[in-house]
C-alpha cells in the first residue's frame, strides 16, 4: 500500500471511529418493581437505613427531614422545582404503600428533586401516590444526559394507590455519575433507596485507542519512506 493510500485509509477510519469516541452513553431508567433489589449494570448496590428517623425534624410537626445520609457518603439532598430551596420531607410509613419500605419520604408538592452525592452510578427508588394518577421520573447525568419515563395513566406502568412501582436508574459509562433525579407524580412519597457509589475507574476508549495506534503506525511508515538510500 503506498503512503497516499494508507493515509486516506486512515483518514476513513478515524472518521468512522470519531463519532464513537464522542457519544455518550444516557443515564438508563428501568422499572424494577416488588419490594426486592436487583443489580442493573453490573453494580453493587447498598440499601439505606429503613428505620431513619428525623434528628433535626423539619415541618409542622417535626417529622420531617432536608436529605437523607447516603449509607456510603454524602447525602442525598430534596429540593423544590429547580434545585435551589431545599424542602421538608415527611418520614412516614403511609398505609398506602403497595410493599412495606418501612420508612418513605412523602410531600404534598408535585415536583420534588434528589440531589444526588458524588460518584453515585446506580440509585434505586420506589414512588407511591395516595391516589390514582400518573406523572413521570427524569435522571440527569454528569454528562449532561437525560432520560424521562412516564407513569400511570395509559403508559402501562399502574401508580396510585397500591400500587408503587419501583425504578433503578444507573448509567453505563463508569465515569459518568448521577447527578439528580426529578420525580413529579400528584400528592405522593418516595422511598426504599438503594445506591452505588464507586470511584471512577478510567478505561481508555477503543476510538482513541485506535486513533492512536494508525498515527504510530503512520509514523513509521514516513520515517521509512524517508531513510536515505545508501549508493554503493
Amino acid at each position: 500500500m503506498g503512503i497516499k493510500h494508507f493515509y486516506r485509509a486512515a483518514s476513513l477510519l478515524a472518521a468512522a471511529l470519531l463519532p464513537l469516541a464522542a457519544a455518550a452513553d444516557p443515564v438508563i431508567i428501568v422499572i424494577d418493581g416488588g419490594d426486592g433489589f436487583d443489580s442493573y449494570g453490573g453494580y453493587d448496590i447498598t440499601e439505606f437505613d429503613q428505620q431513619a428517623t428525623p434528628a433535626d425534624g423539619c415541618g409542622p410537626w417535626n417529622d420531617g427531614v432536608f436529605s437523607v445520609p447516603s449509607p456510603i457518603s454524602g447525602q442525598v439532598e430534596f429540593m423544590e422545582q429547580g434545585g435551589v430551596t431545599p424542602l421538608c420531607m415527611s418520614v412516614q410509613d403511609p398505609d398506602w404503600w403497595e410493599w412495606d419500605h418501612g420508612n418513605v419520604y412523602t410531600t404534598g408538592v408535585n415536583w420534588v428533586e434528589l440531589i444526588m452525592p458524588d460518584d453515585v452510578r446506580y440509585f434505586e427508588l420506589f414512588v407511591g401516590g395516595n391516589m390514582t394518577g400518573r406523572g413521570w421520573i427524569e435522571a440527569l447525568d454528569s454528562d449532561g444526559n437525560t432520560t424521562r419515563t412516564y407513569f400511570g395513566g395509559n403508559t402501562g406502568i399502574d401508580f396510585g394507590d397500591g400500587s408503587t412501582p419501583g425504578f433503578a436508574v444507573y448509567t453505563p459509562d463508569s465515569c459518568s455519575s448521577i447527578s439528580r433525579i426529578i420525580i413529579e407524580p400528584f400528592e405522593w412519597g418516595t422511598g426504599n433507596f438503594a445506591i452505588n457509589q464507586d470511584p471512577c475507574v478510567s478505561v481508555p476508549e477503543p476510538a482513541p485507542i485506535a486513533l492512536l495506534g494508525i498515527g504510530l503506525i503512520g509514523l513509521a511508515l514516513s520515517r521509512r519512506l524517508m531513510r536515505p538510500v545508501r549508493i554503493g
